[in-house]
């Protein structure tokens, strides 16, 4: 598949291309950039005002300029060509060596036919319109034609690996001019994207898609040549989706914990924006909000932010994310009327933590733009949950039934602390759902039999046990009333019920008294962050309050 063979394993590029310190993305977006700085210049101005306007057709002849990726560090040469097809909108060049060896009048016309008429998702629009009217026009920078050139060779392979194609930004400068970029390159003074018909079978359904996914990058260049590249790539994959053939969904679902703004140029990267892009396009898009983010000077999460809040004014950032996320563990179309179903695609499972061994307890850390799922079965024994944060975090609770669909959705929102007890009947399983558009958070959970509520003797009906705060950090106030004289006493035990700490032990009179916990042990030592138990017992009987315990 795409990113198998690929387009992007140009990662070798990254390390032989530029001053071998930039990834190929990096170095794409650098090369953008300096190509934007020309665009709309006076040059250029007076070079369209100069240029008489192009129009080609079938069996015109051209040299163009374009990178030799048999080798590395990467060689730019010359390679003849002749015209084989004129569209509405496009031309396709095919490399005068490959004419009738790789590439032939078949080939030509079922990639015509896919550009210009149809797409396996739309039988009445070629994925260029397609593309235009997802993303926003062509530029014509140069040239004074607004046709696409899609040009044909035979783009090889190193050390095994293949290209499908790429966009370069040096052609939407004069030669001029690509020769003062840094490094140094050529320009063929038109737009253009490069494709492959050796050693991939250039009529390949998936190469086919990649037609949509290059032309997406020219299109972002004229809107907003320095965006972030997960942005970027975020449309280019949903041009992928749109045209009909995606990438596979795999390796983001095995680790969501994986900001959706973090580029490492790895495979899950690709599917976790495709996903995300894909999800709001489906759901999101019927004002334009993806074109206006491809338009909209600001980049990244804060050009997203700023239509998002144009657009849907009611929809909080953290809460689309925390939609997103949902919908990628549910993909169904219920509850709440589809919001968490996918139609373009079907998703695998993704992974989850399983809390169904008691009592379970455990430290995490959830990364920006992602998700934490915490599954647990209360017909296994759990009786309560409870999870606590040092920052905020969205939650929504998923409940599932015996058939595995989820029938509930409770969004809890935005909180640092959170319980549920007890578990609604009729629930087979919970799935909690954590995301924060913040700095990383750490937060832990723990599921017990133990119920929120004091455990209450029936002769204590009169004594009272309370801690606060609760939650707490480091320390809280814990405070109890006797009906009658006794001697008490009070300790804290952990989830395993383990005695940690003994407060008081010794005869006491009716009446109130405290006495200030600060989250160590016995020995004074801190304890870890966690649940533990405060357990207050009498000549009468005993009570039990849960405490959560932060650092």
């Amino acid at each position: 598949m795409k990113k198998i063979v690929l387009i992007y394993v140009f990662v070798i590029l990254a390390m032989t291309l530029y001053a071998q310190e930039m990834s190929w993305s990096e170095f794409q977006q650098d090369i953008g950039i300096q190509a934007a700085q020309f665009r709309n210049s006076p040059e250029h101005i007076f070079y369209r005002q100069q240029k008489q306007s192009r129009s080609y057709i079938v069996g015109d002849t051209k040299t163009f300029w374009r990178w030799n990726l048999a080798v590395m560090p990467p060689t730019w040469i010359q390679t003849p060509s002749t015209c084989r097809a004129v569209g509405a909108h496009s031309y396709i060049f095919v490399a005068d060596s490959e004419w009738n060896v790789r590439m032939t009048q078949a080939h030509v016309d079922t990639i015509m036919v896919r550009l210009e008429q149809n797409t396996p998702n739309n039988p009445n629009m070629g994925a260029i319109m397609m593309d235009v009217n997802l993303f926003g026009p062509i530029p014509d920078e140069l040239d004074n034609d607004p046709k696409l050139i899609v040009f044909y060779s035979a783009l090889g392979s190193f050390n095994n690996t293949s290209f499908d194609g790429y966009f370069s930004a040096y052609n939407q400068v004069t030669e001029a001019q690509a020769q003062m970029m840094n490094p140094p390159g050529h320009s063929n003074e038109c737009e253009m994207i490069y494709m492959t018909c050796h050693p991939l079978n250039p009529v390949a359904p998936i190469r086919l898609s990649v037609l949509a996914h290059e032309l997406q990058h020219l299109i972002h260049w004229g809107q907003d040549a320095n965006e972030e590249t997960w942005l970027n790539e975020g449309c280019a994959e949903l041009a992928m989706v749109a045209y009909g053939i995606p990438d596979p969904i795999t390796m983001f679902n095995n680790n969501p914990d994986n900001n959706l703004t973090a580029w490492n140029q790895q495979f899950a990267d690709y599917v976790k924006v495709m996903l995300f892009f894909t999800y709001l396009q489906e759901h999101f898009d019927a004002t334009g909000m993806i074109r206006d983010i491809v338009a909209d000077p600001l980049n990244g999460m804060t050009s997203l932010s700023g239509q998002l809040a144009i657009h849907h004014p009611e929809l909080a950032l953290n809460n689309l994310i925390n939609l997103w996320v949902c919908a990628n563990f549910i993909d169904a179309p219920q509850p709440l009327n589809g919001i968490f179903n996918y139609q373009q695609l079907t998703l695998p499972n993704f992974a989850f933590t399983n809390m169904n061994v008691y009592p379970s307890q455990s430290n995490l850390t959830i990364n920006s733009y992602a998700a934490d799922y915490l599954q647990y079965a209360p017909s296994q024994g759990v009786s309560s949950f409870s999870m606590m944060s040092t920052g905020m975090v969205y939650i929504r609770v998923l409940l599932f039934n015996q058939l595995h669909e989820c029938y509930e959705v409770i969004e809890v929102g935005t909180t640092d602390f959170y319980e549920l007890n007890p578990i609604p009947d009729g629930t087979f399983y919970a799935v909690f759902v954590l995301s924060t558009t913040a700095s990383p958070v750490s937060f832990f959970y723990a599921a017990t039999t133990v119920e929120n509520s004091d455990e209450v003797s029936p002769a204590l009906d009169k004594t009272t046990l309370t801690c606060y705060p609760n939650p707490c950090f480091s320390k809280t106030n814990i405070s109890y009333r006797l009906k009658e004289s006794s001697h008490v006493k009070l300790a804290v035990y952990n989830v395993k019920g383990q005695l940690v700490s003994t407060l008081v032990d010794d005869d006491k009179s009716a009446g109130s008294n405290s006495i200030l916990w600060t989250g160590t042990d016995d020995k004074g030592l801190p304890l870890p962050a966690g649940v533990y138990y405060v357990r207050l017992q009498t000549g009468s009987g005993t009570k039990t309050h849960k405490i959560l315990l932060n650092r």
